[in-house]
């Protein structure tokens, strides 16, 4: 009997270790299937990062073409600003050339005007004083006559 249970001790130890040995050989080829399916995987993922990647650096071209276009664009915009505000200074300029052209031209007219009236006012004082002097010379004429006519 003790060669039996020795025998069944060493077939138990034997089961024992070819349970082990089918455990770590379990574990090995799922750890190759997983090594497998990760390197499958990596190799999916490594395209997509890729296709990513290269996506990223066409976005990336885009925007600044786009950059440079809109720095181009702000510094077109700064031109004409600037353009337009030289345009009205000088539009400013001439209307003030012109109101002052006006201004002298008013005041030219002005004193024409103030000549005109002195001369009118010298003419009418002149006629005034014709005017009084025929009245004089009339009335010194009718006395005249008054004292020629007989008295009735």
């Amino acid at each position: 009997m003790p060669n039996l249970e020795k025998r069944v001790q060493a077939l138990e130890q034997e089961h024992s270790e070819l349970r082990r040995t089918i455990e770590l050989q379990t574990i090995a080829i799922g750890a190759l299937v997983n090594k497998s399916m990760l390197e499958k995987l990596n190799e999916k993922h490594n395209k997509i990062f890729e296709a990513l990647i290269t996506h990223d650096r066409l976005t990336n071209e885009q925007l600044a073409e786009l950059r440079a276009q809109q720095v181009e664009e702000d510094g077109k915009i700064v031109g004409l600003q600037t353009e337009m505000r030289q345009r009205f200074t000088d539009l400013d300029g001439k209307i003030v050339g012109q109101q002052t052209e006006m201004r002298q031209h008013f005041a030219e007219q002005d004193s024409k005007i103030a000549g005109l009236q002195t001369e009118v006012r010298q003419r009418f004082a002149e006629q005034d004083r014709k005017t009084t002097e025929l009245q004089t010379t009339q009335t010194a004429l009718l006395q005249q006559i008054l004292t020629r006519l007989p008295e009735k």
